[in-house]
């Protein structure tokens, strides 16, 4: 895979339009898979009920194979729609942009559980990556990538129930762009982030 200008690509990516029956079609798949991680986190198969499943997906895996597309072409996380379309990220819903702040719902699933009914450290990192960086997006900031999120964990953070992120644009400096983000339980507040986006120069991959 050659090198590409990153600003012209990510560009590109906001200029990209999706026809809605596609947006429909690739949620509704995102859809049955996001239940399908949070039903086999909370499994326990025999064999036989594993060989099943297996041979499903082999199938379902055969179908995908053919409708592979190039990076600027894929649906996967580029549209605003629950989710947006892809399923590693926990969906974020009744999201609101004012200005540079950002507010919305979130409810993690059985997939996303470290132990205990509570929601793993690592997916509440991944949540305030993909929640800040939207918002640098939002919010037209020169294209960026992400230099260094830090996250402080106040409280655990409860599966299958509705919590709050929100995120803001703090300051500018130059080409770096700090954001931060919180995560609340009702008026608990469980997490808090810190990230800084560095704009990138013209010619960066």
């Amino acid at each position: 895979m050659t090198e590409r200008d990153a600003i012209a690509a990510l560009h590109a990516l906001r200029e990209n339009t999706v026809p809605p029956e596609t947006v429909d079609a690739h949620d509704s798949v995102a859809t049955q898979i996001r239940e399908l991680l949070d039903l086999m986190a909370a499994s326990r198969l025999d064999a036989a009920q594993a060989a099943e499943i297996t041979e499903h997906l082999r199938e379902v895996n055969t179908i995908l194979r053919g409708a592979g597309a190039p990076e600027p072409e894929r649906v996967w996380g580029r549209v605003d729609t629950v989710g947006r379309a892809q399923t590693l990220v926990p969906s974020v819903v009744d999201g609101t942009y004012v200005g540079d702040s950002f507010s919305g719902s979130v409810r993690f699933g059985t997939f996303h559980v470290g132990e205990n009914s509570v929601v793993h450290g690592g997916a509440i990192c991944m949540l305030f990556d993909d929640v800040l960086g939207a918002l640098a997006l939002e919010a037209e900031l020169d294209p960026s990538r992400t230099a260094y999120l830090t996250v402080n964990f106040r409280s655990v953070a409860p599966v299958d129930e509705t919590l709050t992120v929100t995120a803001t644009v703090d300051r500018i400096e130059g080409r770096k762009q700090f954001i931060r983000g919180s995560l609340w339980a009702g008026e608990r507040l469980c997490a808090e982030a810190e990230g800084l986006w560095v704009a990138l120069k013209p010619g960066q991959p």
